[in-house]
């Protein structure tokens, strides 16, 4: 089978960062008005109280995909190239970013909120397994990344990195069946620990 030939990152860097963009747009587009504004005077407490609901999946969405964009950044800045199964397997991984948005629309609603966050955490799930997988073909398959570190050493540390997100994603949504916020809280907090990338790969 003939070798992936090496492609210029930039153009898919570039098209990565403006999906991600339109991501985020989308979804602060999904916040709701109530019905009735137009025509009833609402006090700051009863607009803060229909609209909280809608804004705690949206903050969290929010950083989730910010912190992969952090991480998708740090990421090809270690690549001296792409090819063909990165682009795709890239693609695939914003496919997965994009199956965020609708959930978490759903999720700021009043009803069937239990079914809406089973249906966001398990695209967080999804998600978390493209990126890793995204990230093992870079790292031990494509022969494109650069590192200072022994693939052993590197190894290991993306062994604990699997763990970590799928694991916890997984165990958030088993607590959904006990209560979803704390479902989301633990996705939350999960995520805050990613926002200062790791310096070790």
């Amino acid at each position: 089978m003939k070798k992936d030939s090496i492609i210029d990152k930039s153009r898919l860097e570039n098209f990565s960062d403006g999906v991600i963009a339109i991501l985020i747009t989308i979804l602060v587009m999904a916040f709701k008005i109530p019905d009735d504004y137009l025509v009833k005077d609402y006090s700051i407490l009863e607009f803060l109280n229909f609209l909280i609901p809608q804004l705690i999946p949206y903050a969290i969405s929010f950083l989730v995909i910010a912190v992969h964009l952090i991480n998708h950044h740090i990421l090809f800045t270690r690549m001296k190239g792409v090819n063909t199964t990165f682009i795709w397997l890239n693609l695939l991984f914003l496919f997965s970013l994009s199956l965020i948005v609708y959930p978490t629309a759903l999720l700021g609603q009043t009803h069937n909120q239990e079914t809406s966050a089973m249906l966001l955490v398990g695209a967080y799930f999804f998600k978390a397994l493209t990126f890793r997988i995204l990230h093992h073909y870079a790292i031990f398959k494509s022969g494109l990344y650069k590192s200072s570190r022994t693939k052993k050493e590197l190894r290991r540390i993306a062994l604990i990195n699997w763990i970590k997100g799928p694991v916890v994603e997984l165990l958030a949504f088993f607590l959904i069946f006990f209560n979803f916020k704390l479902s989301l809280a633990l996705i939350f907090v999960m995520t805050l620990t990613y926002i200062f990338p790791s310096k070790k790969m």
